[in-house]
């Protein structure tokens, strides 16, 4: 019996990896943002976080500030958190905000949907009434060697 009790032992001593040998963290971070949204206004955030935050991801996907980005949801009503969003960027450098980069997205914003800035201000201060950010991290795909 006592030999039964070191065969656990003895296999994660010999299963262990070792970081950049074994595997290592891709380099390219991902920023996640996990998210509760009522479930009787999923439909509407997503048309709204189309109108706002996608158009945003999209310019700056152009503009090469990040590699891509996605918008996930659980279709299940019960669900909850029921939307995760991710964006891609090239690296870590890439996730500093300036504030060239910022006007240079407002500024092609305009051009491409010339949006009324007030209409899109009442969408972003709908989204609380809607929604709960449950969490926020920036994650590193695993790459096995």
């Amino acid at each position: 019996m006592k030999k039964l009790l070191l065969i656990p032992l003895i296999i994660s001593t010999l299963a262990s990896a070792e970081l950049y040998k074994d595997y290592a963290p891709a380099s390219e971070p991902v920023e996640l943002t996990v998210i509760a949204v009522q479930s009787n206004y999923l439909d509407t955030y997503l048309t709204n976080l189309n109108r706002t935050w996608v158009r945003a991801m999209n310019v700056q996907k152009q503009l090469g500030y990040i590699t891509d980005f996605n918008v996930w949801t659980a279709m299940s009503s019960a669900d909850t958190p029921n939307v995760w969003l991710t964006v891609e960027y090239p690296d870590m450098a890439s996730m500093a905000q300036t504030q060239e980069k910022s006007e240079r997205v407002e500024k092609e914003l305009k051009k491409l949907y010339g949006d009324n800035d007030v209409e899109l201000e009442e969408i972003s201060k709908g989204y609380e009434e809607i929604r709960k950010m449950i969490d926020h991290a920036v994650i590193h795909r695993v790459v096995f060697k």
